[in-house]
């Protein structure tokens, strides 16, 4: 269950597309209930009470509590946009990024994903606050307005940002332009839940002709395929220009990385030691009888007689 932030505002003056937005905005909230989420809002205007409106009437129609299902937040001394399902105050004076004290407004810092349609200077700025926090960004492009831009700088920025967590030609889906709005909704929402985390996995280890290590690997690729992970090596890319800094991107955008010490080389140790900076989850293995050197000996490492009969289950920084 994500906690999900519908964003945007409506321009009055696009007499087009206006109801075609109101419309994919109350699909929008719908299908975020719908689909098992919680809905964050911000209830500041007509486009907030559109959406928390559909998501009450989703939650009504499921007997659900709109309370827990619903949650907004107003700035103190504001009338609330409306009263559906858990609003509260905000413990902000205002959502600018000029304040003292640099906080994320609360509908961002509690959100896994952000849905962006059109909108104005304010989308803008809730962008801003969601790349500070690094929370994803999904800006529909169809509706014009602030989410439009967004899309775009989103794109442009795509490979830092979501690299591993879905393809490229996924993510322009937010630029479908004539696909049913019940449809797009759906997909949308759908790809909240992809943006969220990685299904991604590099594996660190040496690239020696070892059969066993060969073997290693095809059995990390099993387990890993087993939860549906997408586990590969650098070698595996044939059009990479420089393998370091490729290397070193992946282990960034992976959800774990797996290294083997099985075969003592000097870059895996680099390697391992860049994947414990960056605090990324770890599955450490090796060869029963490996030795290893005193720095590492604190990291859980999985010791196996054969690569064959590894169990994944038994590491401790990683759980299936």
């Amino acid at each position: 269950m994500l906690h999900i932030l519908i964003g945007g505002g409506f321009d009055e003056n696009d007499k087009e597309r206006l109801p075609q937005l109101e419309e994919f905005a109350r699909l929008l909230g719908k299908e975020v209930i719908s689909q098992g989420h919680i809905l964050m809002n911000a209830c500041r205007t007509s486009f907030d009470q559109v959406v928390a409106e559909s998501a009450n009437a989703a939650v009504m129609a499921l007997k659900g509590n709109p309370t827990d299902r619903i949650v907004s937040y107003v700035l103190g001394g504001q009338k609330p946009a409306h009263t559906f399902g858990n609003v509260r105050t905000s413990q902000l004076i205002d959502w600018e990024l000029g304040n003292p004290r640099l906080r994320v407004p609360e509908p961002i810092e509690l959100a896994d994903a952000i849905v962006l349609v059109g909108g104005f200077t304010g989308t803008h700025r809730g962008a801003n606050w969601a790349r500070i926090s690094g929370k994803p960004l999904l800006p529909v492009s169809r509706f014009g307005g602030a989410a439009d831009k967004i899309y775009a700088q989103e794109l442009d920025s795509f490979d830092h940002r979501y690299r591993g967590r879905l393809a490229k030609s996924e993510f322009e889906n937010l630029a479908q332009l004539n696909s049913d709005l019940a449809e797009f909704a759906h997909t949308v929402i759908s790809l909240a839940e992809r943006l969220q985390a990685s299904k991604s996995v590099i594996v660190v280890m040496s690239f020696s002709d070892d059969p066993a290590l060969a073997d290693a690997y095809e059995s990390y690729k099993e387990v890993c395929r087993e939860f549906e992970y997408d586990c590969h090596r650098i070698d595996d890319e044939s059009n990479v220009p420089r393998i370091l800094p490729e290397l070193l991107a992946q282990i960034g955008a992976c959800a774990f990385t797996i290294v083997d010490l099985s075969d003592e080389k000097a870059n895996v140790y680099y390697e391992l030691g860049y994947a414990e900076a960056l605090k990324k989850p770890l599955v450490v293995t090796a060869k029963k009888g490996t030795r290893l050197p005193f720095d590492v000996k604190d990291i859980p490492v999985v010791f196996c007689e054969n690569h064959k009969g590894l169990n994944f289950r038994e590491a401790g920084t990683v759980r299936f």
